[in-house]
């Protein structure tokens, strides 16, 4: 594990290095044609096409990123930050592979790296509104609730109809104690996202967090229900909706919601001890001591 992360950090960090290259990018007509391909998500096929076209263009800084962006949305998470790094190295200043590189080194959860490239993408494209929204929710996530805020405020000016935007800044705005302006954006959250083609549950999930939080049960019980009709494969919308079930006093039905978080994320070990402690509120002890020991095999070694 000690060398992977290593090995993580070199070829991130020799990215960040060569920032500051100035190289002319190279154009091919063949990019045109992979590019065709990803737009219309034949992510599969590209990639085959893409992998044979890097084995006898291996300087082709182009195809290296969009094999990486390839690999990014099939989660092959560390091929896609092995390609995209190949690229930066000959072509430093695309903002793009900087951000997707970004994405990958978040989810390895290396966000101090992520951080980074984040703002090398941003000072190589600083109208980029993904990028701003990318560090703003890096940062909520690290506590840093200010400068969440000037970031994801940044992407909402630079592309006011990105819903993603909107309750992700009601989390911040919560963050620094600014309820006025975090139910506002919430609020504008769910308007843009019931206009949404295919609407996503999130801008209800993050309200109803915040609901909870501010001891409106009901309300978040409701908006929670709407989002399990949406989309009910997301752990987090039955974790909130056990914790709305538990403040309105429904013991029982917050234990069914939370096995049904337990079942798409069984390995969160606070599920299982949660679930125990509701079960002994109900007198189930064997079912209590079941989910005890859920919870010590499934508890991040100290």
């Amino acid at each position: 594990m000690g060398r992977e992360r290593a090995a993580i950090k070199g070829l991130a960090v020799l990215a960040l290095l060569l920032g500051t290259t100035n190289l002319r990018a190279q154009t091919d007509p063949e990019i045109g044609r992979y590019e065709s391909l990803i737009k219309a998500e034949r992510y599969e096929e590209a990639r085959a096409a893409l992998e044979s076209y890097v084995s006898t263009h291996p300087q082709a800084w182009q195809a290296l990123y969009q094999l990486g962006y390839v690999d990014f949305r099939l989660h092959r998470i560390r091929q896609s930050l092995t390609m995209l790094c190949k690229s930066l190295v000959l072509h430093p200043q695309f903002a793009e592979s900087h951000k997707i590189l970004a994405y990958d080194l978040n989810i390895l959860s290396r966000q101090d790296l992520a951080i980074r490239e984040l703002e090398l993408a941003i000072r190589y494209d600083p109208q980029s509104a993904e990028s701003h929204y990318e560090l703003g929710r890096i940062y909520y996530e690290r506590g840093s609730y200010l400068s969440a805020v000037q970031h994801l405020e940044k992407a909402k000016l630079l592309a006011p109809g990105f819903v993603r935007v909107y309750h992700n800044l009601g989390l911040a705005y919560w963050g620094v104690g600014d309820n006025v302006k975090a139910t506002a954006n919430f609020e504008t959250g769910l308007r843009l996202n019931a206009q949404q083609s295919k609407p996503s549950a999130w801008p209800l999930i993050d309200y109803a967090t915040y609901f909870n939080f501010q001891g409106e049960f009901a309300e978040a019980r409701d908006m929670l229900l709407q989002a399990v009709k949406i989309d009910p494969t997301w752990d987090r919308e039955f974790e909130e909706l056990s914790k709305a079930y538990r403040g309105l006093g429904q013991v029982a039905d917050a234990i069914e919601t939370l096995k049904q978080a337990v079942a798409l994320n069984p390995r969160k070990s606070e599920y299982h001890y949660v679930l125990a402690q509701l079960y002994r509120q109900m007198h189930r002890l064997t079912e209590a001591k079941e989910q005890l020991t859920e919870y010590e095999r499934n508890r991040p070694p100290q």
